[in-house]
């Protein structure tokens, strides 16, 4: 994509008045209980720039209890906010347009405001720090503009070659796992200038190259690190706009059905006034008609019947008025008949045509069976039929499934109205699924994962079977605040506030993945938390990518809420299967009490069952988070807490021997810092956003531990 969506805020729309920032994925969950304000968050999304043009309605779209403020702000507030990263080339024409580097041009904030303007702002100020792999790309455009340079036939060869060697020796110099200052940066600038100074200070062409394809670059890093205010100018807007994805917004109450009565669809086109279901309604059958490539007008003119002609015969007499004096019915002429057949086998041709090539798509993406769609024209009348392997005699599509009308729906909404941008477009979908079975639901969140892969999507559901297990950092919780306003939370731990107000009643015993086990034949693994549940799932991911995984179930991490909640859920799923589950606790004094307790009890003869993190760390206070490459978490954590009274930061002080959560801890404290609660699970996140990035120089022991962990719970 153009500009991947990366967070948005919601602000004064419907029954939200402040969703705070709400982090983006490739594919993001918000999960609540019915009327906790999903649907509105996806709305105000949806008109930041919808694919179809959908209107801002003050009157439905300002909150209700405030509506009476409104007529003071002409319309002037911002009820929606997005940022977007922009993909380099974008940045770089941003970077052209404004003077700055580009890496304070990759991060923008689009704004709209209920009279329907825009708002453009950069998210950097100012760089704090320049990323060494950054750098280091730096170092090898510079290389490959050498080489393709006009100073290879101008120069001297031995000057060409120091040249070269200088340029390579002075990137073997960078770390690209580092985050360079504002005065290391310069220090390197330094370093060019005193080596042309004292090597080329004459030599124009030589300096000329460095100027374009170094110095500039450079320079722009080092501005950058300045504060700054940079200008939006109607060029950047232009440039902005252009790249900003389109949102297509698609529920439940838009389906389509099966007979559809021509000359009342005409006119709802045409149409102002409809309700929020009439005209979404209307849109799915818009979309439907642009797919068949014909409009309903022209599906009545090609169907139109040559019809008997009456003749009336007059007089007239010599004042010129006129008196009937015969009347007949004669048959439809010959010329008229044959426009008749020409036109509906016309009809009936593209119909069939658009039935096929609807009927090839769809295949590609519906995979709970073979279906053969079949639009009929009769008259004034349009019918979708369908037909599949099992069930060859066509049936209309209002006497298929709801799970098959629903999908059939949202399939051509996304096919129509994101056209040939696919690429460039968000799919918020509002309660997907919820008439599909549980297993078809479980095959839909494979599906959103394959859309993802070229389109953001963002859904809301309230179903246990919709929620991803590997996708934890993706799901936020709803629920309604004490004063009535909808409220967005991304702690995804049982606690009692978001237990008695979102979904978490329904599985706040077992954890969210447990669904998964109670429907298909897997290996529950226990954990503590859904920080481990995340960290486990990255090793699966790791093992299963190098062909490691050798058990037949599949594996999945189920957090308890903390060593409490262990035992409950083993007794529930002892009720499921006879097998007990396998169970994975920290090294820390909670945890060794409770893997004494189970062995004395439940594991007493299953004790293998039971492993501590000591298993693969050896003895000490070891948590999950200590089979993870530390020197990764460490820059996490740095991330988040900068020091305040240490000398240094948490990354270059940590001891790599010594259990790290208690390090972060201690760190914390020493520099004034609170750790909320669900700290561990932020940065857990932030561990499984960047993991194919961290998996690519994490050591061989590191993954070698991570195999043995795995082959150890499913043996």
């Amino acid at each position: 994509m153009k500009a991947k969506l990366t967070k948005f805020r919601v602000v004064n729309f419907r029954s939200i008045e402040d969703s705070g920032w709400i982090d983006a994925e490739n594919v993001t969950c918000l999960v609540g209980t019915n009327e906790s304000g999903k649907t509105n968050l996806l709305l105000a999304l949806w008109k930041l720039n919808p694919a179809n043009e959908e209107p801002i309605v003050p009157l439905v779209d300002y909150p209700r209890k405030k509506y009476h403020n409104y007529s003071n702000t002409n319309g002037e507030e911002i009820f929606i906010r997005a940022e977007f990263e922009l993909e380099d080339a974008i940045a770089d024409e941003l970077s052209n347009l404004t003077g700055w580097h580009l890496n304070l041009m990759k991060d923008v904030v689009v704004s709209r405001k209920y009279n329907g303007d825009y708002d453009y702002s950069f998210v950097k100020n100012k760089l704090l720090s320049f990323q060494g792999n950054d750098l280091m790309s730096l170092f090898e455009k510079l290389i490959s503009a050498f080489l393709i340079s006009n100073l290879q036939s101008k120069e001297e060869k031995e000057d060409l070659r120091k040249i070269e060697q200088f340029i390579n020796s002075e990137k073997g110099k960078i770390d690209e796992f580092k985050s360079y200052s504002q005065l290391e940066i310069i220090e390197i600038r330094k370093v060019f200038e005193s080596f042309l100074e004292t090597s080329y200070k004459r030599k124009v062409n030589i300096n000329g190259f460095f100027n374009d394809h170094f110095f500039d670059d450079i320079s722009k890093i080092i501005q950058a690190f300045e504060e700054n205010g940079i200008e939006v100018t109607e060029g950047c807007i232009t440039t902005i706009e252009s790249s900003l994805p389109t949102f297509v917004y698609y529920s439940d109450y838009g389906n389509l059905d099966s007979e559809i009565y021509l000359p009342h669809i005409i006119d709802n086109f045409n149409r102002t006034d409809l309700g929020e279901k009439e005209r979404a309604k209307s849109r799915s059958l818009k979309v439907l008609f642009d797919f068949v490539n014909l409009s309903p007008k022209q599906i009545l003119e090609l169907g139109k019947e040559a019809l008997p002609e009456r003749i009336i015969e007059y007089t007239t007499d010599y004042q010129g008025r006129k008196t009937k004096t015969n009347e007949r019915v004669e048959d439809a002429k010959e010329v008229n008949i044959e426009l008749e057949r020409k036109k509906k086998k016309e009809r009936e041709i593209l119909l069939q045509s658009a039935s096929t090539s609807l009927t090839k798509d769809f295949s590609s993406w519906w995979q709970q069976g073979k279906y053969i769609f079949r639009f009929q024209a009769d008259g004034n009348h349009f019918r979708i039929w369908v037909s599949d392997d099992k069930r060859p005699d066509p049936i209309e599509l209002e006497g298929r499934s709801k799970g098959l009308q629903w999908f059939f729906s949202f399939f051509l909404v996304f096919l129509v109205e994101s056209k040939d941008s696919h690429s460039n477009c968000i799919l918020l979908l509002d309660e997907p699924g919820i008439s599909l079975h549980p297993v078809a639901q479980m095959d839909l969140i494979a599906f959103f994962n394959s859309l993802a892969s070229e389109n953001q999507l963002i859904y809301t559901t309230h179903s246990p079977f919709l929620v991803s297990t590997h996708n934890l950092s993706g799901v936020h919780a709803m629920y309604v605040g004490d004063s009535g306003e909808s409220v967005v939370s991304n702690d995804l731990r049982a606690n009692q506030k978001i237990a008695e107000k979102s979904i978490y009643p329904i599985h706040a015993a077992i954890g969210i993945t447990v669904s998964d086990t109670l429907l298909i034949g897997c290996q529950p693994v226990l954990v503590e938390g859904i920080s481990d549940q995340i960290y486990l799932q990255q090793i699966k991911k790791y093992v299963l990518a190098e062909g490691k995984y050798k058990n037949d179930k599949e594996v999945v991490f189920i957090p308890t809420g903390g060593v409490k909640g262990m035992s409950p859920v083993i007794r529930i799923l002892l009720g499921r299967e006879e097998n007990l589950p396998y169970v994975i606790m920290d090294s820390d004094k909670p945890g060794i009490d409770k893997i004494k307790q189970l062995h004395n009890q439940l594991y007493s003869n299953n004790k293998d069952k039971v492993i501590p993190v000591s298993t693969f760390t050896g003895e000490g206070e070891f948590e999950i988070e200590d089979l993870m490459p530390k020197d990764e978490l460490a820059r996490l954590f740095a991330k988040h807490y900068r020091r305040v009274n240490s000398e240094d930061e948490f990354d270059y002080i940590y001891d790599k021997n010594a259990p790290i959560v208690n390090q972060m801890e201690a760190f914390a404290k020493e520099n004034g810092y609170e750790l909320q609660n669900g700290w561990k699970v932020d940065i857990a996140k932030d561990f499984q956003r960047n993991f194919d990035r961290i998996i690519s120089r994490c050591g061989d022991d590191i993954k070698q531990l991570w195999i043995n962990l795995i082959e150890k719970i499913t043996v």
